[in-house]
């Protein structure tokens, strides 16, 4: 199990989670006060990935089987916002 906080800012994107093959689930809540972007990859910008509201969250839970165990990654519009994790592994 892992937690943690990652500041995302603007322009590039941001490692919030690393890949990780044991991963079961995971939260990210959007800490901050700006839209928090996530995708799958480094290419992850405000128009081609889902997005965080502010104190929104984004949940993914296997339910005992297989899930995308993937990095995650983020970015902002405006200025830097925060993401706030939790991942549950075997």
């Amino acid at each position: 199990m892992g937690y943690g906080s990652v500041s995302v800012g603007t322009g590039n994107a941001t490692l919030i989670l690393a890949a990780n093959s044991q991963r079961l689930s995971l939260i990210i809540v959007n800490g901050g006060s700006n839209n928090l972007y996530v995708g799958q990859d480094a290419g992850v910008t405000t128009a081609n990935t889902v997005f965080i509201v502010p104190n929104g969250t984004l949940t993914e839970d296997s339910g005992g089987t297989k899930m995308y165990c993937g990095p995650f990654y983020g970015c902002s519009a405006g200025t830097a916002t925060t993401a706030d994790y939790w991942e549950r592994t075997r």
